[in-house]
C-alpha cells in the first residue's frame, strides 16, 4: 500500500480539495513539501496559487470567464500531481515496500527505457533467426536473457512516474510494434495498471486508451480497457476533473464497441464480489461434506472401480452423492461457473508458493509453453499436456502456471496415475474440444473474466500483497464514475446489474440500482416489490412498506405484496393494519394456515382473545398432525383467564421438545393459580434451558409482569418469587 510520511497529510490535502477549499490545500501542501527544499516544487506551487488568485480576482470583479471551470480543474490536477510527487520523493530512499525497492534497484542500473527496449527488440530478432536455424545452442541463453529483459521492462514501466514524453513514446512502440510478442504486450498493460494504482499519471491512462482504440488484437484491447476502467475507478477523485478524458471517451464511443465492452467488463468487476462467497461455500459446505463421506467412498471403491470414469456410471455412487447433498452443491457451483463465477480461486490459492510467483511480473504473464519455467517443469514426460493447458478455457493464466508446476512437483508414481487418465482417446477429445473453443473468437466478457481473475489473485494471494493498494478490497462500482453514466445507466444494463446484486444478496447495491431503474422507466409493480424486499433485508421496514404500497397501487391482486405489507405492519407493531391485510390475503387463500396463524396473532395483540382462539383452533383442526397451534392456544387461554384450557395445552406442549419459554409460561399458569411451589419448579426448568441462564429468565419474567398482574398475581409477590427461585438454586 502507499505509505504516507508526515502523518496523513496527503489525505488531508485531498480532503480540502474535495471540499473545494483550495487555499487550505495550498497552505498544507507548502508545509508538506517544505522539508524537501526543492525549489522546482515550490515554484510549481507558487505558479498554481497565482493562477488561482487571478481566477478569484476575476470572479470577485464579476468578469465572465468561460474557461473558469477548465482552469479550476487544471489547478486541482496540479495540486494532486504535486502531492503525489512529494510523497514519492519522501518515500523513495527509505520505504521498504516492494514498489520502492524495485524503483531503487532500477535507478541503480542506469538503463533507460529506450536502452532496454532496444536490447529487447535485438534479442527478439536473434531468436527469430535461431528458430529458422533450429538447434542453435545459443538460443537457450538468449531466451533466458529475453525473459530477464521482459521482467526489467515490466518493472521499469511499473515504477517510472510520471512518464516523460519520450517514455510514453517508447511504451507505445512496444505495445504497437509488430515484432513484439502479444504475450509481452499484455504484460505491459498490467505494468501500466500497477503504476496507475500506485500514483495517478494521466499519460499512462492515455496509452491504455490508445491500445484499446487501435490494437488489432481483441485480447489486448479488452485487457487495456479493463486496466483503464479499474484505474479510473481507483483514481475517481482525479479523473473527474479531467475534461480531456470526457472528450476522449466520447470519441471512443463513436469509433469502438466501447458501450458494449464497458458493460461486459463492469459485470466482471461485479462478479469478483462473488469470489469470497464461492470460496466459503466450498470451504464450509462442499469440502466438509466430502470429507465426511471419505470412509464410505474408500469402502465402496475397494476392488470395484478400475477407472475413474466408472464412478460416473455406478448408480450406487450417484445415490451416495445425492443423499449427501454433494450433487446439488456441485450443480450450484457449476451454475456459478457458467455465470462467470471464480470457482477455482480456492483450489489454486495454495499453489502460489512456487518460486515463479516471487516476481511481480510473472503474476501478469499470459501462459506460454515456451517459457523456460514451463519447459523445465513439463520436461519430455509431461509435454503432451502442455498445449491442452495453454488452450484450456477454464483456467486463468496464473492458474495454468500453478497447474503445470504442481503437476511437475508430485511424486512420479502419482504423476503416472494422473497421466494414465489422459489416454490417447481422451487427449483427442480434449484437443478437439479446445480447438473448437479456440476457433471461436472470445468475447469481451470472456477475455475480461480471465484477466480480472488474474488481477484478483495477485492482490489477494501475492506474498507481499500488503505493499499494494488492493482495488478489490471494496466493490468496484463503475456507476460512481459520472462520465460512464451513458454506458451503464440504460434500461438494458441496469436490470442485468440489479438482478446480479439481488440474486446474490447484495441488497444495498441492488436497491441503489433498482432505484436508478425506477427513476428512468415507467412505474412497475415488480420493480417496487424488489425495492421493498431490499429495504426490508436492510432493516428499513418503513422504507420497505412504502415501496410495497406503491407495488400494491399497480397490482392490488398480488398475494406476495399483500403478505409483505401485512408483515411490515406487524413488525411496526400496527396490528390493526396488519390484520386488515392478512384478512385480504385470507379472502384469496382461505385455507392458508400460515395466514390463519398470523390473523390469530393480530387478534391476540389487539386483546381480542375469542377471535384469536377461533383462528388457532382452525389451524389445529385443519392440521391435526402438527403441534404449531398448541402454544398460541395455551398462551391465549391463559391471558383470557381460561386456566383449565391453558393447562391442558401446556401439558401437551411440554411433551413436544419444550423450550425455556414453554417452562416459564407453565410456571406463570401455576403462579396465577396460586401454586407457587409448582411455579418455582417450572421456573427452575426455564433457567436450565435458557441460553442466558438466570439473567435470561429474569429479563423474560419482568417483561411478562403486566400479564401476570392482569391474571390476578399480586404485584408485590413478583420480586419475592424471583428471590425465592435464586435462593433455591444456591
Amino acid at each position: 500500500m502507499i505509505q504516507h510520511p508526515s502523518g496523513n497529510l496527503p489525505a488531508k490535502i485531498e480532503n480540502y480539495v474535495t471540499q473545494k477549499r483550495l487555499r487550505d490545500a495550498f497552505n498544507l501542501l507548502r508545509h508538506y513539501s517544505a522539508s524537501l527544499g526543492d525549489w522546482h516544487i515550490t515554484d510549481r506551487i507558487d505558479h498554481l496559487e497565482q493562477s488561482y488568485s487571478m481566477m478569484l480576482r476575476y470572479a470577485v470583479d464579476g468578469i465572465n470567464d468561460p474557461s473558469r471551470d477548465e482552469i479550476y480543474d487544471s489547478i486541482v490536477r496540479g495540486i494532486y500531481d504535486i502531492t503525489d510527487r512529494v510523497t514519492r520523493l519522501k518515500l523513495k530512499d527509505k520505504s521498504p515496500s516492494i514498489y520502492f525497492n524495485t524503483l531503487r534497484y532500477e535507478d541503480m542500473q542506469h538503463d533507460s527505457l529506450k536502452t532496454l527496449s532496444e536490447r529487447y527488440v535485438s534479442l527478439l530478432s536473434k531468436l527469430s533467426l535461431y528458430n529458422i536455424a533450429a538447434g542453435n545452442s545459443a538460443a537457450g541463453a538468449d531466451a533466458k536473457e529475453k525473459e530477464e529483459i521482459e521482467r526489467r521492462l515490466f518493472n521499469r514501466i511499473w515504477v517510472t512516474c510520471p512518464l516523460s514524453v519520450d517514455e510514453v513514446s517508447e511504451i507505445s512502440a512496444l505495445l504497437h510494434g509488430e515484432e513484439i510478442p502479444s504475450y509481452f504486450k499484455e504484460t505491459v498493460i498490467s505494468a501500466l495498471l500497477l503504476g496507475l494504482l500506485q500514483y495517478y499519471d494521466e499519460p499512462r491512462l492515455g496509452i491504455l486508451l490508445d491500445v484499446y482504440q487501435k490494437s488489432a488484437s481483441r485480447t489486448l484491447a479488452v485487457k487495456a480497457l479493463c486496466a483503464s476502467l479499474l484505474a479510473m475507478y481507483v483514481n475517481r477523485s482525479r479523473v473527474t476533473t479531467a475534461s480531456g478524458l470526457r472528450k476522449r471517451i466520447e470519441a471512443l464511443r463513436d469509433t469502438t464497441p466501447w458501450h458494449e465492452d464497458v458493460k461486459e467488463i463492469f459485470l466482471e468487476f461485479i462478479r469478483t464480489r462473488d469470489t469470497e462467497r464461492i470460496n466459503r461455500k466450498m470451504q464450509e459446505e462442499l469440502l466438509p461434506t466430502m470429507m465426511k463421506l471419505r470412509p464410505d467412498i474408500a469402502k465402496r471403491m475397494k476392488g470395484s472401480v478400475s477407472d475413474l470414469a466408472d464412478m460416473e456410471e455406478n448408480p450406487e455412487w450417484q445415490e451416495l452423492l445425492d443423499k449427501s447433498g454433494i450433487t446439488e452443491k456441485l450443480k450450484e457451483l457449476t451454475k456459478m461457473q457458467e455465470d462467470g463465477g471464480d470457482v477455482f480461486m480456492m483450489t489454486f490459492s495454495n499453489l502460489k508458493y512456487f518460486p515463479f510467483f516471487s516476481d511481480v511480473a510473472n503474476w501478469f504473464l499470459p501462459f506460454c509453453i515456451d517459457h523456460s519455467a514451463v519447459k523445465e517443469a513439463l520436461g519430455s514426460e509431461l509435454a503432451s499436456i502442455g498445449d491442452m493447458v495453454a488452450s484450456s478455457p477454464f483456467f486463468c493464466d496464473g492458474d495454468k502456471y500453478s497447474f503445470v508446476f504442481a503437476l511437475a512437483s508430485v511424486p512420479a508414481a502419482q504423476r503416472r496415475l494422473m497421466l494414465s487418465q489422459f489416454d490417447s482417446q481422451r487427449i483427442n477429445e480434449l484437443e478437439l474440444r479446445n480447438a473448437t473453443l479456440a476457433g471461436s473468437s472470445a468475447g469481451a466478457g470472456q477475455i475480461a473474466n480471465k484477466y480480472v481473475q488474474d488481477l484478483y489473485r495477485f492482490f489477494k494471494l501475492y506474498r507481499r500483497k500488503g505493499d499494494f493498494n488492493d482495488p478489490f478490497s471494496r466493490p468496484v462500482n463503475l456507476l460512481q464514475l459520472p462520465f460512464l453514466a451513458p454506458d451503464l445507466t440504460d434500461v438494458e444494463t441496469l436490470p442485468v446489474v440489479s438482478e446480479f446484486y439481488f440474486k446474490r444478496g447484495y441488497y444495498e447495491d441492488a436497491a441503489h440500482v433498482f432505484g436508478m431503474l425506477a427513476d428512468s422507466m415507467p412505474p412497475d409493480a415488480q420493480l417496487y416489490q424488489k425495492l421493498g424486499y431490499c429495504r426490508a433485508k436492510l432493516g428499513d421496514v418503513e422504507g420497505a412498506l412504502e415501496y410495497y404500497k406503491q407495488a400494491e397501487l399497480l397490482n392490488g391482486d398480488s398475494l406476495w405484496t399483500l403478505r409483505r405489507i401485512a408483515n411490515c405492519y406487524k413488525e411496526l407493531d400496527n396490528s390493526t393494519m396488519a390484520l386488515e391485510y392478512f384478512r385480504r390475503v385470507e379472502n384469496k387463500k382461505p385455507d392458508d394456515l400460515g395466514v390463519a396463524m398470523s390473523i390469530g396473532h393480530c387478534y391476540l395483540e389487539l386483546d381480542r382473545y375469542d377471535d384469536a382462539l377461533r383462528y388457532y383452533f382452525k389451524v389445529e383442526f385443519l392440521d391435526d398432525k402438527s403441534s404449531r397451534a398448541w402454544r398460541p392456544i395455551a398462551w391465549t387461554s391463559f391471558v383470557s383467564g381460561d386456566f383449565g384450557q391453558s393447562r391442558r395445552y401446556y401439558e401437551k406442549v411440554l411433551t413436544d421438545r419444550p423450550t425455556a419459554s414453554d417452562y416459564i409460561n407453565m410456571g406463570h399458569l401455576h403462579l396465577a393459580s396460586g401454586e407457587v411451589k409448582e411455579a418455582l419448579n417450572y421456573y427452575g426448568l426455564s433457567v436450565d434451558n435458557d441460553s442466558d441462564g438466570t439473567e435470561g429468565f429474569i429479563r423474560n419474567f419482568k417483561s411478562d409482569a403486566p400479564r401476570l398482574i392482569a391474571a390476578g398475581v399480586s404485584e408485590s409477590l413478583l420480586p419475592l418469587v424471583v428471590d425465592a427461585l435464586l435462593y433455591s438454586r444456591v
